[in-house]
């Protein structure tokens, strides 16, 4: 069971407060559809709130007023965006190129690199919320994080996830060891020279590799200074996909470290000695497939991009 903190789910607190006939009332037309999936998807989905709850459910504990903890199910978003088939490449570990966005109502929207979901990489779930203390939620389905360490990527109501897949090409940087830093139309290359004289962290790292484990010691910036230092704005739809010389990709997002407790470092050194090109670590990823030897370049989007 996971606990977390009431936060910004509006929605929650209504249903708490709502009498048991309010919440009949509230399911009254189940052929409404409340959640879309679409994008690049091959199985693009419209669910209401009965074709919901019969998908696998999930249980967490939501902290409510006083500390008391109260119950509530939902659907797994990785369960959400996998069962609609993401168009993926035909590439090593395709499905760490795809990033998701969950939207609501006045704007609201939050991204993840599903790599985070992935209970074989990340390990660390969003919720898309169906009812709380036995009750469905009266202004439909709503999004949790539940290991996030702030709720700041909770929506009180969410009604479309758009999922979208990056295939960008290697841009081969102008010196050994820089980075090429691309946002949109904007182009930026950091020497090595400029990687080195960010601070650096050290973290000790283990992540599988096949069936064995793996444990090294990378030091490096971490990834939101990286982006600084292009001058590169941040936000919750920020996504990152790292490019290795050989065309490998992964993505993540900076708020995996931000509130998700996911660290992640370009480091320049494994073990004390000096690579020859930085490497994306996601400390924390049971497997290392997002760990990205011989980054060349970072592509910068803000949410999920159109298919």
């Amino acid at each position: 069971m996971l606990v977390r903190r009431l936060g910004v789910l509006c929605a929650v607190l209504v249903a708490l407060s709502v009498p048991a006939t309010g919440a009949v009332a509230a399911t009254a037309h189940p052929a409404r559809p409340v959640l879309t999936v679409s994008g690049a998807v091959s199985v693009p989905a419209s669910y209401t709130a009965s074709q919901l709850a019969a998908l696998p459910v999930e249980t967490i504990q939501l902290k409510g007023p006083g500390g008391h903890t109260i119950p509530a199910t939902g659907v797994s978003l990785d369960l959400l965006v996998t069962t609609a088939s993401p168009m993926l490449p035909t590439a090593k570990n395709a499905l760490l190129r795809v990033i998701v966005t969950a939207s609501g109502p006045f704007g609201l929207r939050v991204s993840f690199a599903l790599g985070e979901l992935n209970p074989n990489f990340g390990n660390h779930d969003a919720v898309v919320l169906l009812s709380v203390d036995g009750r469905p939620l009266p202004a439909g389905p709503a999004l949790v994080v539940p290991g996030d360490q702030v709720p700041v990527r909770d929506l009180p109501v969410v009604s479309s996830i758009e999922v979208g897949v990056t295939n960008p090409p290697v841009t081969v940087p102008p010196s050994p060891g820089a980075l090429v830093i691309q946002a949109g139309q904007r182009q930026v290359i950091l020497p090595a020279t400029t990687l080195a004289g960010l601070p650096q962290q050290t973290r000790t790292v283990t992540f599988l590799a096949g069936t064995a484990a793996q444990t090294h010691t990378e030091t490096g910036p971490t990834l939101s200074a990286v982006l600084r230092a292009a001058q590169v704005r941040q936000g919750l739809n920020t996504w990152v996909a790292a490019v290795g010389s050989d065309g490998y990709v992964a993505t993540v997002t900076p708020a995996e470290a931000w509130v998700g407790g996911g660290p992640l470092l370009i480091s320049l050194a494994e073990d004390g000695t000096a690579l020859a090109a930085p490497r994306l670590v996601t400390d924390g990823d049971i497997k290392g497939g997002r760990y990205v030897s011989g980054v060349y370049d970072l592509v910068v989007g803000d949410a999920a991009p159109a298919s």
